[in-house]
């Protein structure tokens, strides 16, 4: 509790908080007198409402960047005995392994690097290879927090005997009856639920995000004041395996022999394309045809190589067919929610059917923008997941 404030005239102030005397910083914002307070109490307080019990033993997720590396600072701060595990996926990532290290080394905590390449590469790589290979538009993110990311920090959780699993996702989770939710972050901006709708139940109750409350700019304030040297790393934007690069000379060394087919207007040949993988759905921009009006990919026949070609108002539906879908058990078998087919996508209404072998499909309400085959569609009560699955094709 913090009892009085003395006023200042220099750069400290005072607060008497329990008995004690604590000089805290303030920074000025539009010029006014700001403070800026990080204390271990407020810390506690939130890791408390995530469902974690008071000295338990947690891993921490972390990649070198300033969300993980808060995140794990967060746990310390708590008192959490906390265990920093940096997974290597792939070949050529050492300098992210190394900041983790060295996020590791300045908070004082324990630290391992666990290589997975083995298992991540036909895990997540085979598969988007494959994706593209097929005229699909694969969603790594999702497919690796379902097959591969939360798998190995389960398993790394046990070895370490910890309890609970925590990652910098801005997310959150909700306790329902016995079973733990995904649920929306509380600022839309940096909302990351959509990526983990395709997590299993069993590893979402043992998921914790302690991130989800807040801002990215309130991330890089705390780790400003505690000096993080990671507080002004720049956020990486494509899947971590691509390394900045452009999906498509990525996949060139493994797609032999490209079957190159036509691009088909109305039933008409109007040109060749340079092969399947190079295009997506709703794609405008590099199909370099000359055309009274912009031309956009409608859809991509993987057995002719053929990518057909429409105008605008062409490749916008109101029905998608998911396959590979997870519901949660008492998800009723008909009903009316919100999904997102694409993470920029505002929630739109719909109207979901449950069907037998994990299938379901989704009527919305209004058209939507070329729904791509192999993307994620996340499920939504409100601003809780209660399903999810991949988009099979379009009606």
């Amino acid at each position: 509790h913090i009892l009085g404030l003395i006023n200042h005239n220099n750069i400290p102030i005072c607060i008497f908080q329990m008995g004690s005397v604590f000089h805290i910083p303030f920074k000025r914002i539009n010029g006014n007198d700001s403070l800026v307070i990080i204390k271990k109490r407020v810390i506690m307080i939130y890791l408390n409402e995530l469902g974690i019990e008071k000295g338990s033993r947690v891993i921490v997720a972390m990649s070198g960047g300033v969300d993980s590396s808060v995140t794990a600072l967060m746990a310390q701060e708590a008192g959490l005995t906390t265990i920093g595990i940096t997974m290597q996926m792939f070949d050529n990532k050492n300098e992210f392994w190394h900041d983790a290290k060295n996020m590791a080394e300045f908070l004082g905590i324990e630290w391992h690097l666990a290589d997975y390449t083995e298992y991540f590469i036909p895990d997540v790589i085979g598969y988007f290879i494959r994706e593209y290979k097929m005229g699909r538009t694969p969603n790594p993110c999702s497919k690796c927090n379902k097959v591969a990311k939360t798998k190995y920090l389960f398993d790394q959780m046990q070895k370490h005997n910890c309890q609970y699993i925590l990652t910098g996702h801005y997310a959150k989770t909700k306790l329902i009856g016995e079973q733990y939710y995904i649920q929306k972050a509380d600022y839309a901006e940096k909302d990351q639920s959509y990526y983990l709708s395709m997590i299993e139940p069993f590893h979402i109750n043992l998921l914790k995000f302690p991130l989800g409350k807040m801002k990215k700019t309130q991330t890089r304030e705390i780790a400003a004041k505690y000096n993080l040297p990671v507080a002004e790393k720049k956020d990486s934007q494509e899947a971590c395996f691509l390394e900045d690069k452009d999906y498509r000379e990525f996949l060139k060394p493994y797609i032999k022999n490209v079957r190159k087919g036509s691009f088909i207007l109305n039933g008409k040949v109007i040109g060749e394309n340079k092969g399947i993988y190079n295009y997506t759905p709703g794609q405008r921009r590099g199909l370099e045809i000359s055309y009274k009006e912009p031309l956009y990919v409608k859809s991509i026949d993987s057995k002719t190589g053929d990518v057909y070609l429409g105008v605008k108002k062409e490749v916008f539906f109101k029905g998608v067919a998911l396959k590979d879908c997870q519901f949660f058990p008492d998800t009723p078998y008909m009903g009316k929610y919100t999904a997102k087919l694409r993470y920029r996508m505002k929630d739109e209404n719909c109207l979901i059917e449950r069907l037998p072998e994990n299938k379901a499909n989704l009527l919305f309400d209004n058209f939507q923008f070329a729904p791509a085959a192999g993307q994620t569609a996340a499920i939504y009560d409100g601003d809780i997941i209660i399903g999810s699955g991949v988009i099979d094709y379009t009606f």
